[in-house]
């Protein structure tokens, strides 16, 4: 079985997946896949073509800061990064599916799921979501954005409401640790077909 699990960014979606992992799943990380995409020669210099010689740092690798500050304020260029991404990101993602046996359980680890049309290999969604007050925070913290750049980062993605109506499980993230931890594993559970 195919597990979807998205979220907005700084939902906590990162945390469950680790839980999970933890908890013996086999985790496919979409950011992972892409980052390594990101960083093919081939790749680095399309990338350049497209944006310009000044995101690639002097080491010939990707500036993912100056990256961000581009496509986030030009939804034109995020549109171009994506759609140089996205396909082979999804191109990994149907190896792995078509090498998996029917019992396993394998979890999609995509932050745009359905952005990305990554949805539609699944069997089932989790989302997990936060209150956008949390995810501005956790931004501002983990990243040292600022917060008018993590306000439009937040707005580059789908609806809360549309990602809800789009997804078969809901993981609400707005407590403690522990409680996220008792409710991945609950989930968990849930998906291995145990009580």
């Amino acid at each position: 079985m195919i597990i979807g699990l998205t979220g907005g960014i700084a939902s906590g979606k990162s945390t469950v997946s680790k839980i999970f992992r933890e908890l013996g799943a086999e985790i496919i990380d979409a950011d992972i896949k892409a980052k390594e995409i990101s960083e093919r020669e081939d790749v680095v210099k399309e990338i350049g073509n497209i944006f310009g010689k000044e995101v690639i740092n002097s080491e010939g690798k990707i500036d993912r800061l100056k990256i961000k500050e581009i496509v986030f304020n030009n939804k034109e260029k995020l549109k171009k990064l994506n759609d140089l991404i996205h396909p082979k990101v999804m191109e990994e993602f149907k190896k792995i599916k078509e090498n998996k046996s029917k019992n396993d359980i394998i979890i999609f680890d995509v932050p745009l799921l359905f952005e990305s049309g990554m949805d539609k290999m699944c069997d089932k969604i989790i989302l997990v979501f936060t209150d956008k007050k949390i995810q501005i925070k956790r931004m501002l913290e983990r990243d040292g954005i600022t917060e008018e750049l993590a306000e439009k980062i937040i707005n580059s993605q789908m609806s809360l409401e549309e990602k809800l109506n789009k997804s078969q499980i809901h993981l609400e993230n707005n407590g403690t640790l522990e409680d996220l931890r008792e409710k991945s594993e609950t989930i968990y559970r849930e998906l291995k077909g145990e009580k």
